[in-house]
């Protein structure tokens, strides 16, 4: 998203909840880059209100906090390098109001967005007027639906778990409450509906990008949230009569009119996921970050990653290069496997910088990629091998033999992305078991499934930054909150719910089939023991493979069992949630699929051993920050949330 304003501002008043750390004596004023409530009263004033809200949300998706969005989950654990939270997060053992999620910040942009509501009727040219308020009606639906997913109840007597503020606020306050959840989702969806019939079909031409570069909010995008508004309530007793079939219908609609809004599936799922198509037609919305540029972001990219820099290539990365070993275990190898004479691996731009902070959970990561020769994502998703960029010493066998010494890749750099052109595999992650003979033909180390912990896992490559020149650098390419894939997925789960099982199943294999396609291109990036193609078997294994990944009698009788959150035995949701895996592995939001169908208790309880033993139903919420409630000093204490404390 490039906007077209080198003033990037934000208001933040003195309101309560303006500010993500709160005050226990008083609440003070602190406005920002002299935006003040004068200001909104020029196209460029609220121009500048608009893209400052844009420009705050990286705040809360580019660093590496944005682990809690899929943090003690059945698809991830925190990673061997996690801060206490994170850690604390997945276990569900001493979650409180100091340690959760803090969002309240959030509330700074609501602010600014209702004084762009407020003042943007002063603006004369009607055009700019109609976008900057379809622009703003969107942002304040988007920031309200993110707090009441992640503090708010699901009936209708709870609270939402936040206030619900609608008008500009210039004067401090010391008092609040929590609004109803009903009165939050009629805000939430009404925003939406007004956003999507204002908003332009593409970004082309919009003061918000820069011709058609950069994905802010569309009609197409307002009306896929809206969608997912309408799925999200429909599972509350908030609920209304057709809440499912909203959002049935909504993304029909958006799928049927794809060419209007310039949206489409890549054939191929590897080319969703490559930086050339960062801003394609399957991107619906992101946010960006930038390198130097300053109409949007202001960033400078630095050696040890900037301020605001994209942290999402790092995160879900194992320390590749430290003195690599993995014990053995029963059943697992007759001794231990560990690379002996040092490292065999540097840190090189290629295979970037890891943190460690998010870990995929092996007990569920092989039940949803249990198929990897018709489906393609787990090779588009996940870097398995690692070529030697070091000289390091000959292995050892299990007998004690040579293994032989590793040869090094031929073009190694620390200051610019160099895909390896030669060189031998010195780690190795199989999707199966490997005998005792393979390992000690393999020169370098060979962890399989079995030895995956949270310290040794395959890397999420998807995210990965050609356009680095540093080995500390993080990204900035933009981050996509929302694909068109998705669009399909919401459809499918939209209809289940609504008891439309052949609907949801002709969805579902829509981007079954696609996941089926495989190109020799691709097969260059996949290790050799994994499935890939030439150009002379290309034709017939897509077919068959297309064919394969059609949903089969068994899973469309399981398809047909209703939604349940007891209890191990799979129903349809189940197979729908995998789905959501396996397109968006690594995205941010694993958490809020499995609150929103009901499902986080129940599948943390089935797949993840960390978390299962101590996860409770009041855990779908997250308690309400500490911040809030200390700086409420007025009338009623702020309550918090159910149970926590």
């Amino acid at each position: 998203m490039k906007i077209l304003t080198k003033t990037s501002f934000i208001v933040a008043v003195a309101a309560i909840l303006t500010t993500a750390t709160g005050c226990k004596k008083q609440l003070e004023e602190v406005p920002r880059a002299n935006l003040y409530p004068d200001y909104f009263g020029t196209a460029g004033g609220v121009q500048a209100a608009v893209t400052g809200v844009y420009n705050n949300l990286r705040s809360s998706f580019g660093n590496e906090g944005i682990v809690y969005y899929y943090d003690g989950t059945d698809e991830n654990i925190a990673g061997g390098s996690s801060q206490t939270n994170p850690t604390i997060w997945n276990s569900y053992n001493g979650i409180n109001s100091s340690n959760g999620p803090d969002l309240i910040g959030l509330y700074t942009n609501i602010n600014t967005l209702n004084g762009v509501l407020q003042y943007a009727p002063t603006i004369t040219d009607a055009t700019a007027r109609t976008q900057y308020v379809a622009q703003a009606k969107f942002l304040r639906g988007w920031c309200y639906f993110l707090l009441v997913q992640t503090y708010g109840g699901t009936t209708a007597t709870q609270q939402s778990g936040i206030p619900l503020h609608t008008t500009f606020i210039t004067q401090a306050t010391t008092a609040d409450a929590p609004a109803s959840l009903v009165d939050l989702y009629n805000l939430i969806i009404q925003d939406f509906k007004d956003a999507a019939a204002a908003l332009p079909p593409t970004m082309t031409g919009s003061p918000f990008s820069a011709n058609g570069i950069g994905k802010t909010a569309t009609a197409a995008v307002a009306n896929a949230y809206l969608a997912k508004a309408y799925l999200t309530r429909g599972y509350t007793e908030a609920k209304q009569t057709g809440d499912f079939q909203q959002a049935a219908d909504i993304t029909a609609a958006l799928i049927a009119n794809k060419g209007t809004y310039g949206l489409d599936l890549w054939q191929d799922y590897w080319d969703a996921h490559k930086p050339a198509n960062d801003y394609g037609k399957e991107n619906m919305f992101t946010i960006d970050f930038g390198v130097t540029d300053p109409l949007y972001s202001g960033n400078v990219q630095q050696g040890a990653g900037g301020f605001g820099i994209n942290f999402m290539s790092v995160i879900q990365r194992f320390n590749y290069f430290t003195n690599t070993g993995v014990n053995n275990g029963v059943g697992i190898d007759a001794v231990p496997q560990k690379i002996t004479g040092g490292a065999s691996m540097l840190r090189d731009v290629y295979n970037h910088r890891p943190y460690i902070r998010i870990a995929p959970n092996g007990p569920y990561l092989t039940t949803a990629f249990a198929d990897q020769i018709h489906d393609t994502r787990y090779d588009a998703t996940f870097q398995t091998y690692w070529i030697c960029n070091t000289t390091v010493a000959a292995g050892t066998n299990s007998t004690g033999g040579s293994k032989g010494q590793l040869i090094k890749t031929s073009n190694v750099s620390l200051t610019s992305y160099q895909i390896p052109i030669d060189g031998d595999t010195s780690i190795l992650m199989p999707s199966a078991d490997v005998t005792m003979a393979r390992r000690d033909a393999f020169k370098g180390l060979i962890v399989t499934p079995k030895q995956f912990n949270n310290n040794v896992f395959p890397n999420v490559k998807k995210f990965d930054d050609p356009n680095r020149t540093s080995i500390l650098d993080f990204s900035f390419r933009p981050l996509v909150l929302l694909r068109f894939s998705e669009v399909y997925l919401v459809n499918a789960e939209a209809n289940y719910m609504a008891g439309h099982i052949p609907e949801a199943a002709a969805s579902l294999n829509v981007i079954r089939q696609r996941s089926a396609y495989r190109t020799p291109a691709d097969g260059a990036f996949t290790a050799k023991n994994q499935f890939s193609v030439t150009a002379a078997t290309m034709g017939a294994a897509n077919a068959a493979n297309a064919a394969a990944m059609l949903l089969t009698p068994a899973q469309l009788a399981q398809l047909a069992i209703p939604n349940t959150t007891t209890g191990s035995t799979l129903c349809g949701m189940d197979l729908i949630l995998e789905e959501y895996s396996r397109e968006f592995w690594g995205d941010p939001r694993r958490w809020y699929d499995l609150v929103r169908t009901g499902q986080l208790t129940r599948r943390v309880k089935m797949y993840n051993p960390i978390g299962g033993p101590n996860i409770q139903d009041y855990h779908s919420r997250r308690p309400i920050p500490q911040t809030l409630i200390d700086a409420v000093l007025s009338g009623p204490k702020y309550p918090q949330n159910n149970q926590y404390n």
